[in-house]
């Protein structure tokens, strides 16, 4: 069978909660061996959930067992003396390390970056924290939330004359995963094509940059013009109606394009969305005719809407809408995207068999390579291969039940 495409890198996991984890379960998906390095207590994520019948369980987290598939996990202080002697024999073998600790946090127990580049210079060390190394603000704190604000996505999300609205979930931490893995490509392509084998290099990935990266065009609104845009009911008022609006039996979004509405001065048919819309003097309206007046009058276009696609069924309106060349797309719930068929047909959802026998459906890979292998093993249980990967840097058992004494793994 062919190798994973990164079936012979290594890596050291230092990482807990939620974007380091991702950015580090995408390189063990790809084939790399990650061993996860977890305090004696354990990932946080082990304690968030969600878990099977609500009730807490460090081997049952959902979060945690998407988070960490395919990787090995021992368990180590690295505040310790001796944990920072066991963490240096494991990067005399490792490509890669990640952490994401506060910064100069890892500088304190003698595992900065600068510390370690002389010793290790072939290392890609990665680091992921809320606002970088360096700045004003690296030693500020920062979640999911935070970002989100920052980033003015958060700004211009939601009612004027209510609070700002997040994203629900966290996708300032899956951004700076996703991120840092990229950068730890970039990285290792640079030292492979270009330098010497002991070109490493420091991969320092900003929670808050990585998600105002993600923002269409807010803050570069603001650089440029020095325009600030205000919240205008969560919608893309620059092409409305570009939303999602309620169907029969749920939501779709609602994108026309351009192509969608009567095309001034062109010889052409009843528009296409007066076609789906089953009412071919719409094309007369005023709301039909410029995209000033949808701008405008947004409600009234909604009130054209509204009684058709709510006398319509998601399916229906989205594959007719299609038919007629407009992208529409249906808002599944988690049930449709189990049930979805383009999913099933690229086998999207792998089933993993996890310690205890739980089998659960996972989310696979975000892209499939032509050539090489996914992988698709479980997350670890708590230092479950403490003994066979600190057995590799000669640690026996003995010398493993003294560490365990003294509260190092």
């Amino acid at each position: 069978m062919t190798d994973a495409a990164l079936s012979e890198l290594r890596v050291v996991d230092l990482t807990q909660g939620v974007a380091g984890p991702y950015c580090t379960k995408l390189l063990a998906d790809y084939g790399a061996e990650v061993i996860k390095i977890e305090p004696p207590g354990g990932d946080v994520s082990r304690r968030l959930g969600p878990f099977p019948a609500d009730l807490p369980h460090p081997e049952k987290s959902g979060l945690f067992l998407h988070l960490n598939t395919n990787k090995k996990s021992i368990t180590l202080d690295v505040a310790t003396a001796s944990g920072v002697v066991i963490l240096k024999k494991l990067l005399a073998r490792a490509d890669v390390l990640v952490e994401s600790y506060p910064p100069g946090r890892v500088t304190e127990w003698g595992i900065g970056y600068e510390q370690l580049r002389e010793d290790f210079p072939q290392l890609i060390y990665t680091s992921i924290t809320s606002f970088g190394q360096t700045g004003p603000y690296r030693d500020y704190r920062a979640n999911n939330l935070v970002a989100m604000a920052m980033s003015s996505i958060m700004y211009a999300t939601g009612e004027p004359d209510r609070e700002p609205l997040a994203t629900g979930c966290e996708p300032a931490d899956y951004f700076a995963g996703l991120q840092a893995f990229v950068g730890i490509l970039a990285a290792l392509t640079y030292r492979q094509r270009n330098g010497p084998p002991e070109a490493g290099q420091h991969v320092d990935v900003s929670l808050v940059e990585s998600v105002a990266a993600a923002d269409e065009y807010n803050a570069a609104m603001y650089a440029y013009l020095g325009a600030i845009r205000r919240r205008f009911y969560s919608r893309h008022v620059f092409g409305y109606p570009m939303d999602i609006l309620p169907s029969q039996d749920g939501y779709v979004v609602v994108i026309p394009g351009a192509q969608g509405f009567p095309v001034p001065l062109a010889e052409q048919g009843a528009s296409p969305m007066a076609l789906l819309l089953e009412d071919l003097e719409l094309d007369q309206n005023p709301l039909f005719q410029t995209f000033q007046e949808r701008w405008v009058r947004w409600r009234e276009l909604d009130e054209l809407l509204l009684p058709w696609l709510t006398t319509h069924p998601s399916r229906q309106i989205v594959e007719t809408a299609q038919e007629l060349r407009m992208p529409f797309a249906l808002v599944p719930t988690a049930a449709d995207l189990l049930a979805d068929e383009h999913l099933a047909e690229r086998a999207f959802f792998v089933e993993i068999e996890h310690p205890g026998g739980a089998k659960l459906r996972h989310p696979g890979a975000p892209l499939r390579l032509s050539e090489t292998p996914l992988r698709s093993g479980p997350a670890p249980t708590l230092g479950q291969d403490n003994e066979a990967v600190l057995g590799e840097v000669d640690y026996n058992r003995e010398d493993l039940g003294i560490l365990r004494d003294r509260g190092v793994i």
